[in-house]
């Protein structure tokens, strides 16, 4: 992983960055308030990483490996956009109530990378712990599957961010 990208990462997995906002919410037995996904993918040989976080004031960032000069990309969203915001307080929703179903470390913990370019890690964070695992995309696409609606929800916030980028260029374009 690049080092901007690794950055990125442990700024949305250390809670304690929520520590003096207002209005945090906790949500859920473990009282998580940070949710993500990480997704690895193969660009020719290299393999690089997509990183989906948001928390429970409403904000969500999107970060990419990509051949920029910082190799890293990323947009930062939500305020102002419903959709996207509905769309990743769901995702943080379904979170909360899968951490019994995942792996825990204290927080600060090491998330480790998805293993494989087929594999993707879903993550929450409390204050005491990280919760953490990983799955095939291919089963997260099933719905009988208990981390469906994280990932389904993930997959919706992805596409709106996508959807903002467009607007955005639509928007400049214009004017």
């Amino acid at each position: 992983m690049k080092q901007a990208y690794i950055n990125m990462r442990n700024f949305w997995l250390d809670v304690k960055n929520l520590e003096n906002r207002k209005g945090v919410i906790e949500i859920g037995p473990d009282q998580i308030s940070v949710a993500g996904i990480e997704m690895a993918m193969l660009d020719g040989t290299e393999v690089k990483h997509l990183f989906l976080a948001t928390n429970s004031l409403g904000d969500s960032s999107l970060y990419f490996e990509n051949n920029s000069k910082s190799g890293l990309g990323g947009v930062i969203g939500g305020h102002g956009h419903e959709a996207l915001q509905e769309a990743a307080a769901r995702m943080l929703a379904h979170a909360s109530k899968l951490t019994a179903q995942m792996t825990a470390v204290p927080a600060g913990g090491e998330l480790p990378p998805p293993s494989a370019p087929d594999r993707v890690r879903l993550f929450a964070v409390s204050k005491e712990k990280l919760f953490y695992t990983e799955l095939p995309e291919v089963d997260l696409r099933n719905p009988e599957n208990d981390f469906y609606p994280f990932f389904a929800y993930s997959q919706q916030t992805l596409g709106l961010f996508r959807q903002q980028q467009t607007d955005a260029s639509a928007g400049t374009a214009h004017s």
